[in-house]
């Protein structure tokens, strides 16, 4: 049971909240994967939770992110925040086919592409996923790669073109 706050001396009225939640998974990828911590930062924390000072932890690492190594042969997948948010990388290394990568959407209500752009439909508005902008390094240099979101059903691949198959791609 919730109280409700008192504001001039009446209770507040009741707020309905309205929630959508959806779930991303790589369909029939490696359950296995190695995870390893990227980009360690220069500050550790501390955790006391508790009375147990045996399961306190201090100087724990910070890292800005974490790599699932072969999800796919070839294939990682980084995650990061940038500004607040949570991105991620699929890394497409030499031998890597991107055309294995397909992420299983579950809990949408639709998927659909409009202006190269994701569009997640949910039950209290629309999520959007920008363009997958796409590259690989080459002379010291990013190069754009074609990249397109390619949608059927409930399961997302990328499609791309004008690559060099010997070099890893990242999108």
């Amino acid at each position: 049971d919730i109280q409700r706050p008192v504001i001039n001396n009446e209770i507040a009225p009741a707020i309905t909240l309205h929630s959508h939640a959806y779930r991303v998974q790589f369909a029939g990828a490696n359950e296995n994967s190695q995870i390893v911590p990227d980009r360690v930062q220069s500050a550790n924390n501390n955790y006391f939770i508790g009375n147990d000072s045996s399961k306190w932890a201090r100087d724990v690492k910070i890292f800005q992110a974490v790599i699932y190594k072969n999800v796919y042969p070839n294939i990682d997948v980084r995650y990061y925040s940038e500004y607040g948010r949570l991105k991620y990388d699929i890394i497409v290394n030499p031998g890597g086919d991107v055309s294995k990568v397909a992420m299983k959407y579950e809990g949408a209500d639709k998927l659909s592409i409009k202006n190269k752009e994701l569009l997640i439909a949910t039950s209290v508005g629309t999520v959007k996923e920008l363009y997958p902008y796409s590259y690989q390094v080459q002379d010291g240099q990013k190069k754009t790669v074609n990249c397109k979101y390619v949608v059927n059903n409930n399961i997302v691949r990328f499609k791309v073109t004008g690559y060099d198959p010997q070099s890893t791609i990242v999108i």
